[in-house]
């Protein structure tokens, strides 16, 4: 993604010009006011503590630089002082900041040959014009079936983008977890830079469903089948299993080897449509979504924070391979693997990395209190990290921390043995997620009050795999607390 903006600036620069040059940069895309404000006071922050640290060489230059992906403002300080330490990044005074909610996410570390390496990021705020729109409530006259035999299941169009955010509006009022949904501009650029490929179902000039295959990345392999909405009036006219059909041959059109989503658990309906697209159950996620994500006419029993069920279509040919995984694991991912009628042969040696360094993306999403840890290449410094890194999270308020391990290393077994030491269990396994292949997920949970008596699944295997991962979770959870 190149860059909008690029500095570098002396050690004799204002950082207030620095901070004015961001500020601007985001509020010209579409970041409000008081949330640019705070960008600001971070960008700064991070500015100066960079020029505390010893200068090598003479080299006190300071490179910054912002991207926009039409969702997220990501702005990169990198210098090239002293390195910086696991326990000099903890106790920066830019976490505090973070913790305090100015940004979305923050990691601060050293890069090796690269210098010491800020990102933040802070994604679109809500969007707070008038739409012009009731949000539907339970009592919601449904539709005729005259009026649904109107309706048009196609691809989406820029005139569409509008109809788009006015049904995101009637069903979820402002609670919609990805606020880059309520903005014009942004799911544009979504569409446009192939990010997000989007099926609606239209009503004359009216958007009343939309579904979409969602890559986090544009080099993902796996894209998310998400974002499934429709709107009250028409449940009931089968619209979401249309537009998941139309979605699967996008998919295949665009040739990768699967898809995967996050199901809701507060009703089976999301589910359903799954399933019938020949979905199979390969995970949950604990307590992902925040209470407060309401979706309009839809009950729900489950207190506080909401589970999704993780659910995998195979859209491809997948090659075998071989996945290093824990013994107490393999017969669940052996039927995952059976029923997603993929070739994989399971390894539970408990080999220790020969590699010294462990390498891994991080990202912390402050506001919904949920950290996501990538590993790319499990080493012997694994637990050291990874510890390291829960530190600064327990700082940020984090609530759920994802681990993905890389499946296809001899050494995956022994890493997630390794990281239950620090109450981290099974979540999910995803063929071909990454460019390394299979992904074994991870997660910790750090709230033992999670209601996990209401989670609802649509068919017996989803309850099976539900009961299993919540005793791998209270089982992991217990012996962390006991010490053992």
């Amino acid at each position: 993604m190149e860059a909008e903006l690029t500095m570098t600036i002396t050690e004799q620069a204002p950082l207030e010009a620095v901070g004015a040059a961001v500020r601007g940069c985001s509020m010209g895309n579409g970041l409000d006011a008081e949330r640019a404000t705070r960008l600001q006071v971070v960008v700064e922050e991070l500015c100066r503590e960079a020029r505390l640290r010893e200068e090598v060489d003479g080299d006190g230059d300071l490179d910054i630089s912002v991207r926009f992906d039409g969702s997220t403002i990501t702005v990169e300080v990198v210098d090239q002082r002293l390195p910086l330490t696991s326990a000099e990044s903890r106790h920066l005074p830019s976490r505090r900041l973070l913790a305090l909610g100015f940004v979305d996410q923050l990691h601060v570390h050293f890069s090796g040959a690269a210098g010491n390496h800020a990102r933040v990021e802070v994604s679109l705020g809500e969007h707070r014009a008038s739409i012009g729109d009731e949000i539907l409530g339970p009592d919601a006259p449904d539709a005729s079936d005259e009026e649904a035999d109107g309706i048009v299941i196609r691809s989406i169009e820029h005139r569409d983008i509008v109809g788009l955010i006015r049904c995101i509006y009637r069903c979820y009022g402002y609670t919609y977890p990805d606020p880059a949904m309520y903005e014009a501009r942004h799911v544009r650029r979504l569409l446009d830079t192939g990010r997000m490929h989007s099926v609606v179902a239209v009503l004359g000039e009216e958007v009343v469903g939309h579904c979409a295959l969602v890559f986090e990345r544009a080099s993902d392999p796996v894209p998310e089948a998400g974002r499934m909405i429709v709107d009250p009036r028409f449940r009931g006219h089968h619209l979401a299993e249309r537009m998941a059909e139309l979605r699967n041959e996008v998919a295949k059109s665009l040739s990768v080897l699967g898809v995967y989503a996050n199901c809701v658990t507060n009703h089976p309906g999301s589910q359903v449509t799954a399933f019938r697209r020949g979905a199979v159950e390969v995970g949950l996620v604990l307590g992902e979504v925040d209470a407060s994500t309401q979706m309009q006419g839809l009950a729900s029993d489950t207190r506080g924070r909401k589970s999704l069920l993780s659910v995998y279509n195979v859209t491809g040919e997948v090659t075998h391979r071989e996945v290093s995984v824990p013994e107490h694991l393999g017969e669940h991912i052996e039927q995952i693997a059976n029923r997603l009628g993929i070739p994989r042969a399971l390894r539970h040696e408990l080999a220790p990395s020969e590699a010294s360094a462990t390498k891994f993306t991080s990202a912390n999403m402050a506001l919904a209190k949920v950290a996501e840890v990538k590993v790319s290449t499990i080493g012997a410094d694994l637990l050291h990290r990874l510890r390291d890194e829960l530190e600064t999270e327990v700082v940020a308020g984090t609530v759920l921390t994802i681990v993905d391990l890389p499946a296809t290393s001899p050494s995956c077994a022994w890493a997630t043995l390794e990281l239950e030491r620090l109450g981290f269990s099974f979540s999910c396994y995803l063929p071909e997620f990454a460019d390394h292949g299979d992904v074994l997920r991870l997660q910790r949970f750090a709230d033992l009050t999670l209601d996990v008596d209401h989670i609802v699944c649509g068919r017996t295997e989803g309850e099976v795999l539900r009961d299993f991962v919540i005793s791998e979770w209270r089982r992991v959870t217990k012996a962390t607390l006991l010490g053992r």
